[in-house]
Formats: structure tokens, C-alpha cells, sequence
């Protein structure tokens, strides 16, 4: 991957409007040998409407790191303060040395996401080679008995 191709994925996820968005559930999902993550999430500014339903696909994801108060999540309406995803990261750094020293190259290719709930709520760090958005289906709901 050329350094200008590393460059525009980052600047792809970071001028998404994460500010305000909500998180409204994540899964970890293994797929054709490799590992996903799967953030559902209504992002603002993708349509007319205030937050259209998507899922963020973390994919070939190497780390998950987690540190989410669910009750701060919660009581802040699932709102994330800002998101980023950076091609260099001390957190890259500490992990190359502290659990890959003897593969140097291992992170070649990857990019760290990091999202950042509205405080209290946490963060999520994911060590992923890309990303892609994919539009929710709208859901029929029966509405009740028949």
C-alpha cells in the first residue's frame, strides 16, 4: 500500500462527522480466516436526516482494545466525542515492541482506529488493516397483533 493510499483511508474515516454520532453496538465477528469488528452506529451528516443507521466494518482487525463504561455510555445517550484513525500511533509503537518485537514488520499495511466516547464512556482502540461503511437495510416492523 503506497503512502498516498495509507494517507487517504485515514483522511476517509477522520472527515466522517463522529462528533454527536452514537454507538449503538459492537461485535467481533471471524471471517473467511480473519477477524472484523463491527461497529453499528447512527453517523451524522451521511444523508438529510440528522443520523443515518451504518456499520462501520473494522476489518483484518489484529487488536481490539476496549475501556467502555457502559452506564457513561448510557447516560450520554451513546454519543461519541470524535474518532480517528492514524497510519503511525504510540499505541502501534507499544505493541510492536511489547508483544511482536521479533515480527518488525508486522504492522505494515494496518492503521490504528481509536473512538472516543463522550466522558465518561471510554474508548475503543482496534488495530485494523481498513475499513468500509455499509448502509443498514431500513427494517419492516409489524406493528401490532395479526
Amino acid at each position: 500500500m503506497s503512502i498516498g493510499e495509507r494517507n487517504e483511508t485515514c483522511e476517509q474515516f477522520n472527515r466522517l462527522q463522529w462528533h454527536d454520532s452514537k454507538l449503538r453496538s459492537l461485535r467481533i465477528l471471524h471471517n473467511n480466516d480473519v477477524d472484523e469488528v463491527h461497529l453499528e452506529v447512527e453517523l451524522r451528516g451521511m444523508d438529510e436526516e440528522e443520523f443515518t443507521p451504518i456499520t462501520v466494518v473494522l476489518e483484518d482487525a489484529l487488536f481490539f482494545i476496549c475501556d467502555v463504561d457502559l452506564q457513561g455510555k448510557r447516560e450520554c445517550s451513546d454519543d461519541i466525542s470524535s474518532a480517528t484513525c492514524e497510519a503511525e500511533s504510540e499505541l502501534l509503537n507499544k505493541l510492536q515492541m511489547e508483544r511482536l518485537n521479533s515480527s518488525p514488520n508486522s504492522f505494515t499495511g494496518y492503521f490504528h482506529f481509536q473512538i472516543y466516547l463522550i466522558p465518561p464512556g471510554g474508548t475503543l482502540d482496534i488495530i485494523a488493516s481498513r475499513f468500509r461503511l455499509e448502509r443498514k437495510e431500513a427494517s419492516t416492523r409489524q406493528i401490532g397483533a395479526g
